[in-house]
């Protein structure tokens, strides 16, 4: 009985730890509230660069978007109210205004994860057009595990503790039907 008491406490206490573990996985991390995303954040983005006598661009992919920053070449001064295109497999997509030498495009679908061509249109005081490739990748994933996968994780080692535990309850009545069918299987031999 004594040692059927410690596994009980011993369940509760690994419920109570899944239980906080799954609560703070669930927690609304950065960049789902209204705080900008931090430098470390930033760079964890899949990005391409582009540049020319006239402008250079550094896109950041975020999903279905890219946020286009631009500035001058010669003097790094942003680059504002510009009517900047992408054309990028092939559809050309028009920027929205996003701030000050930020552009704004929504894509229909993700970008592919092989290289993809990509070319700049910037109607400035001069036409310009810059070309580069978006590679994937070369970025790495910031974590082999997601937050959807470990709770996946946590949720399939809660079930096969309680299969554990269930069964540790139900050993003797386990325990009796395997020395019938090893009995049966002798008496066969």
């Amino acid at each position: 009985m004594n040692v059927l008491n410690k596994y009980s406490q011993f369940v509760s206490q690994l419920l109570i730890a899944l239980s906080l573990i799954i609560v703070s996985a669930a927690y609304a991390g950065p960049g789902h509230g209204e705080e900008k995303p931090t430098t470390a954040q930033a760079q964890t983005s899949p990005r391409f660069y582009a540049e020319s006598d006239l402008y250079e661009a550094v896109g950041v992919i975020n999903g279905k978007e890219i946020t286009l920053y631009l500035d001058r070449y010669s003097s790094n001064e942003l680059v504002k109210g510009a009517k900047i295109e992408i054309d990028l497999d092939g559809s050309k997509i028009s920027s929205e205004p996003h701030g000050d030498g930020e552009y704004l495009f929504r894509l229909k679908n993700k970008v592919k994860d092989q290289p993809t061509a990509i070319t700049i249109t910037i109607n400035d005081d001069v036409t310009d057009i810059l070309a580069a490739t978006i590679d994937l990748s070369s970025f790495e994933r910031s974590s082999l595990i997601t937050w959807k996968s470990a709770i996946k994780i946590l949720l399939y080692f809660s079930l096969l503790m309680a299969i554990a535990y269930l069964s540790y309850r139900k050993k003797e009545v386990l325990m009796t039907n395997t020395k019938k069918l090893i009995k049966q299987i002798k008496e066969r031999v």
